[in-house]
């Protein structure tokens, strides 16, 4: 019995580690997201100037 629900605590802190990098993944990607837009802002930006 010790073993299985060893197990299961082993499963559980995986599942955790898994959602906190998913969670991380998402902020990097809504990030890079918006950096892209605000270059892409600026770019048109000084298109327009020039």
């Amino acid at each position: 019995m010790g073993k299985g629900k060893k197990r299961q605590k082993e499963k559980e802190l995986l599942e955790q580690r898994q959602t906190k990098f998913q969670i991380y993944e998402s902020v990097a990607t809504i990030i890079a997201t918006i950096v892209t837009m605000l270059l892409a802002i600026i770019t048109a930006v000084l298109s327009w100037i020039d």
